[in-house]
């Protein structure tokens, strides 16, 4: 017991729905891919293109949601609680948590984050006309809320009867040594990111040459109607394709750079990875440029 413990959230209901979706919206991000490799016309480019920009928006959301998921735990310590979330944290010193009770214990309580699914529980929300609740947990039912001062936590551990027990056999026991206060939030490894000035205009070159080749595009394929990719080994032309392919070289170059974007992102977090967090998004400018090299290449 002075060792404390660690709980869990339930997962295996998150994890089957979160490779569902992932599956689903990859499935709709391909056939996007498929549909502007074979379109005659610009105009019937827009559906497929809606389809790629949702498999782009969405997947990398739902894979760090994934893995927040399983980076999840709710650790209790004669000194504290602590909670994890993905790159979330939040370290609760025992003498500053002023109650744990079931959500059913509540005379009023909060309501549940706008966009939620097993899982994904998360997000911050209110008492009816009270103060706000961080939700950290993958479920709706078997919700604890901790209070600590100002702030309130609502989580979801697997044994809701073990955790309340360990909590207040720990109480009982005292805090010998209370744990430092921290608090965590995803958005710092970004400040980190930005705080160093040559990945920052890397990522920025990054980012404006894929808005740069896109305007490329667009401009060009009203104004060319058939455009050759390569020669053949005798040096002679391919023959001529429809010019709204060349759509295909923004897309490709965007999520090679939001695929090495989150990469590195996930990288960065620990020291001895970041140099490899570096090779990927440099590894992404450089990308960027051979694709307007390449479309060069193509229109002369």
């Amino acid at each position: 017991m002075d060792a404390g413990r660690i709980f869990y959230p339930p997962k295996q209901t998150g994890t089957i729905i979160h490779l569902l979706l992932m599956l689903i919206f990859s499935a709709a991000g391909v056939w996007g891919i498929w549909g502007v490799s074979n379109v005659e016309v610009a105009p019937q480019l827009l559906p497929y293109i809606a389809l790629i920009i949702l498999f782009l928006s969405t997947v990398p959301y739902l894979i760090y949601k994934l893995y927040a998921l399983h980076r999840s735990s709710y650790i209790l310590e004669r000194g504290g609680i602590i909670l994890h979330w993905g790159w979330r944290s939040e370290n609760l010193p025992m003498e500053k948590v002023d109650w744990v009770y079931r959500v059913e214990d509540l005379e009023t309580a909060p309501h549940l984050p706008i966009i939620h699914w097993p899982g994904a529980v998360t997000g911050v929300r209110r008492f009816q006309r009270g103060p706000e609740v961080e939700y950290l947990a993958s479920r709706t039912k078997g919700l604890i809320i901790i209070a600590s001062g100002d702030s309130y936590y609502a989580i979801s551990p697997n044994q809701v009867d073990e955790f309340l027990s360990t909590y207040h056999a720990l109480t009982e026991l005292g805090a010998i040594s209370p744990i430092s206060p921290e608090s965590v939030q995803p958005t710092l490894i970004l400040s980190e990111v930005f705080k160093i000035k040559p990945i920052l205009w890397i990522l920025i070159s990054g980012g404006l040459l894929n808005i740069s080749l896109l305007i490329w595009t667009l401009l060009v394929i009203p104004s060319r109607d058939l455009v050759s990719l390569g020669f053949t080994p005798t040096g002679v032309p391919h023959e001529g394709l429809d010019s709204v392919r060349l759509v295909l070289f923004p897309i490709l170059n965007t999520t090679a750079y939001l695929a090495n974007l989150v990469l590195g992102l996930f990288l960065f977090r620990n020291q001895e990875n970041r140099f490899l967090a570096y090779l990927l998004w440099t590894g992404s400018l450089l990308v960027a440029i051979l694709f307007h090299i390449g479309m060069l290449f193509i229109l002369t």
